[in-house]
């Protein structure tokens, strides 16, 4: 029997070796197409998902450490609260302003020392806070210096001491020229 004799009317007569090369042959044509018009957007809709369920495991495990610790951060957010409040009222308010500018004058005549200038200086906006600067040149000795110092830092309120330059004056007096920065709370009016 020749190729060219084969009829697919009379399939039922071939030799078993035709009928299972065609029997393999639409084997392979169905089990190809299925692969590719079934299984292969399956496939890769399945690793799209597995990426996906990943990630929200990962996002989950995040979120799940969080929620385990709320209670914690809730009392840290309280004691950063009653810390803050703390240093807001350790802030002068627009009355206390003048007041503590008094308050370096009386320390500094309290120490001995002779003032050369006391002013405020520009007023810098920050994201919470303004920043007022004051620029204070006194003359004394160093221990009176010293003292002055340490008790503009005991003030009950904020006072930074920034820009310190000391230079000699005569044989026993100094010359502090010092920029002393308070800051005043965007809430307080």
């Amino acid at each position: 029997m020749n190729i060219n004799d084969i009829q697919l009317s009379d399939a039922g007569h071939w030799r078993l070796y035709y009928k299972l090369l065609v029997t393999l042959f639409t084997c392979s044509l169905l089990v190809t197409g299925f692969y590719f018009y079934i299984i292969q957007e399956q496939s890769s809709h399945l690793k799209r998902l597995q990426t996906k369920e990943l990630a929200l495991k990962v996002q989950f495990e995040s979120k799940a450490s969080l929620a385990s610790n709320l209670a914690a951060y809730r009392e840290q957010m309280v004691e950063v609260a009653i810390i803050l409040e703390g240093l807001v009222n350790r802030l002068p308010s627009k009355k206390e302003l003048a007041s503590l500018l008094d308050d370096i004058g009386t320390i500094g005549k309290q120490n001995g020392l002779q003032f050369q200038s006391l002013n405020w200086g520009m007023k810098k906006q920050l994201a919470l806070a303004e920043e007022m600067p004051m620029s204070i040149k006194v003359l004394g000795t160093y221990q009176q210096l010293g003292r002055f110092t340490a008790d503009i830092a005991s003030l009950p309120r904020i006072v930074i001491l920034d820009n310190l330059q000391l230079t000699r004056y005569d044989k026993q007096v100094l010359l502090l020229d010092i920029v002393a920065k308070t800051y005043r709370y965007q809430g307080d009016e």
